[in-house]
């Protein structure tokens, strides 16, 4: 049978995790599903302007050369996603409100978050004071300010920074996600710091636990009493280990990863330093695996990548590149991606190299999502480096990665066929159905280039359903719980409620869930993050459900 036509096309069977028929089973011919995934360079068309610059003939220091990012969600509460995207120190960030006709307008001067001349990065949407709105947290790099803004409920913003709490003395402010740690129902904050020199009796400053009421955002810094201090023990400078290595920690992913009812810690940092922590009671104890063998983690997606139930990760690296310009090759030892499979207990093993993901070029920020509905998850990632000028110049117009998920525990690369291979230096992106048309779109936050929207047009028969869950407050958004589509006796797909930070940028909660040629489904079941389980035998196939948690 054919696997590809013009664009991309992929095999779907009738039900695509049978087993193969046995010697005593009769074997069924099924015809093939064609479905092509071709996506469409909208960002003029949706009027999406920005250029993310940094000042003319400064001399960029490693943060900006990394720095940028965009965030997406639904900041006004009208049931569509808006997004809100960094300039650099030579413009003013933007935010888009969806207009949800497949327009967007930029209202950041409105909103009062339009920051100008700062070295913004990884702005992040989340209800920090638990009012059922969504603030935002924008980080920065080389000692610029950090802005917690909080959501007015009326389309602005009021800066908060002052009297939130959060006073970091780290160089960068890379990343930030949110999740309820503690289990107090309220959502903490992690934010990472690459490049930051760690002495005695400083806080690594990673974990703030979240002591807002209505109106009001607090933090309080509880690096120590959480075990994350003690978890770079060997990254204090001393007068016994002078050399330390800083902490270069780039994207905080939290994951219920070993299926014990908490959110535990994978921390993806740079030159081999990624870490795993797992939440023991709102103490985090560091897990070492031989496995964790990224060389240069930099961006991170969490999914049920073979939907068996668990949740997998993936890591964005720098893969051996030659060039004729290098006297000699600085890439020659690079392994690249590293995708790491679960085994149900939290345990993971490196498959990288089987799965076909492993060469990605210089990837940053990536995202695990169905982008063909066939039921499998794909990878997609941007990347680029060298933009100075110097060393690993040959990776300044390495184009993006798209690893379409075959279904047998491989890949196959094909940005390129689905003409998304964007050649600029990606940093962040947020891998989203913005257009509510039923397949994910991917928008993306260029280093010292322009902002990108590749709308998805996908041709195909395959159906969807999406979800947004609503919990108690104060953890509105219901990050942390864990939803579960049962297709049939044979095929269920899991994913959890999260604020997805890929690097530098963030996904929107909303649960996309691709079923294939599947027109029903058997069963839905939420487990929420208090512990509550629900169950839906009646949700709306390819269109968007809003479920709300019981009282």
């Amino acid at each position: 049978m054919n696997k590809h036509i013009v664009l991309i096309s992929l095999l779907l069977t009738g039900c695509s995790s049978e087993e193969s028929p046995s010697k005593e089973t009769e074997e069924v011919e099924i015809n093939p599903i064609e479905t092509s995934l071709v996506f469409t360079d909208a960002t003029s068309e949706l009027g999406i302007s920005l250029f993310h610059a940094n000042k003319l003939g400064s001399s960029p220091s490693m943060p900006s050369m990394f720095s940028g990012g965009v965030a997406t969600e639904d900041y006004d509460n009208d049931g569509d996603l808006d997004f809100y995207l960094v300039a650099g120190e030579n413009g003013t960030n933007q935010l888009y409100q969806n207009q949800g006709n497949g327009t967007f307008i930029e209202v950041a001067q409105q909103a009062g978050v339009a920051i100008s001349g700062n070295k913004s990065t990884g702005p992040t949407f989340a209800d920090m004071d638990g009012d059922g709105w969504l603030d935002l947290i924008v980080g920065a790099v080389d000692y610029d300010d950090i802005h917690v803004y909080i959501n007015n409920q009326d389309g602005t913003f009021t800066d908060v920074t002052e009297e939130s709490g959060l006073k970091i003395s780290a160089d960068n402010s890379i990343s930030a996600t949110f999740g309820d740690i503690d289990g107090d129902g309220d959502i903490d904050l992690f934010l990472t710091h690459w490049g930051h020199k760690l002495y005695e009796g400083d806080s690594v400053e990673l974990l703030w636990r979240n002591d807002s009421t209505v109106g009001s955002i607090q933090f309080t810094d509880i690096s120590e009493e959480s075990g994350l201090n003690q978890g770079y023990q060997d990254q204090y400078i001393t007068e016994q280990n002078p050399e330390a290595e800083p902490d270069s920690s780039f994207v905080p992913s939290i994951s219920d990863f070993d299926f014990d009812g908490d959110l535990d810690l994978l921390l993806v940092s740079d030159y081999g330093l990624t870490k795993v922590f797992r939440n023991d009671g709102g103490i985090f104890t560091p897990i070492l695996m031989e496995s964790i063998i990224d060389q240069f983690g930099m961006g991170s997606a969490i999914g049920d990548i073979d939907n068996d139930g668990d949740m997998d990760w993936f890591v964005t690296s720098i893969a051996q590149k030659a060039s004729a310009d290098e006297d000699k090759n600085p890439t020659a030892d690079f392994r690249g991606n590293t995708l790491y499979s679960n085994d149900g207990t939290g345990f993971f093993t490196n498959v990288s190299i089987t799965r076909g993901v492993d060469d990605g070029g210089w990837g940053w920020g990536a995202c695990i999502a169905d982008f063909n509905n066939d039921s499998f998850p794909d990878i997609y990632h941007v990347n680029g480096w060298g933009q100075n000028g110097q060393l690993f110049a040959m990776f300044i117009d390495d184009e993006s990665r798209l690893f379409i998920n075959n279904g047998d525990n491989s890949f196959t690369e094909s940005a390129a066929a689905a003409k998304v291979n964007d050649a600029n230096q990606g940093r962040g992106l947020s891998c989203n159905d913005f257009d509510n048309d039923g397949d994910i779109d991917i928008l993306i936050s260029n280093n010292q280039g322009p902002a990108k929207f590749y709308r998805n047009d996908l041709v195909s028969s395959n159906h969807y359903i999406k979800m947004r869950l609503i919990g108690h407050n104060p953890n509105v958004n219901a990050l942390g719980a864990r939803v579960e589509v049962k297709v049939h006796d044979a095929l269920t797909l899991t994913q959890e409620v999260r604020l997805n930070n890929h690097v530098v940028s963030q996904s929107a909660s909303e649960l996309h869930f691709g079923l294939g040629q599947h027109n029903s489904i058997e069963k839905v079941t939420v487990y929420w993050p208090d512990g509550e389980l629900s169950e839906y035998d009646s949700l709306s196939i390819s269109a968007s459900n809003l479920i709300t948690q019981p009282e």
